[in-house]
């Protein structure tokens, strides 16, 4: 009997909308059932985190810009090398093969750059598109 009184007042609960005011009835047996006060306690606690925005913990780690300087630096030293000691050389086929996987060598480096730093990139297109 008694689940049947809890099941009637739980329902007539959860008939209500948000913020309504609970009927005298419900409101006495919940002062009276532990059971049902505590289901209605974390129901009401589940909508009130359910209705909060979701919070991200997703952290950026910042950009450290140094290894790539570096590397590029290198890359343009080891260039100028290359076409000094080619031109005392002076074989062309040396020169295309040079230049071609030179160009192969440019391109990863800037695909690695931007594909690693994807979320900098992102941030600042954002920055620049709300400035507009």
């Amino acid at each position: 009997m008694k689940t049947e009184i809890c099941e009637k007042n739980m329902e007539v609960f959860l008939s209500l909308d948000k913020n309504e005011r609970i009927p005298l009835r419900v409101t006495l047996h919940l002062l009276k059932c532990k059971k049902c006060r505590t289901q209605v306690h974390y129901m009401t606690l589940a909508e009130k985190y359910a209705s909060e925005p979701l919070k991200s913990t997703v952290e950026i780690k910042p950009v450290s810009m140094t290894k790539w300087i570096i590397f590029g630096i290198l890359m343009i030293f080891l260039l100028t090398t290359f076409c000094i000691f080619l031109n005392k050389i002076d074989r062309a086929s040396f020169a295309i093969i040079f230049n071609v996987i030179f160009g192969l060598l440019i391109t990863v480096y800037c695909t690695l750059f931007v594909s690693t730093n994807m979320d900098f990139f992102i941030k600042k297109t954002k920055k620049i598109q709300s400035l507009q």
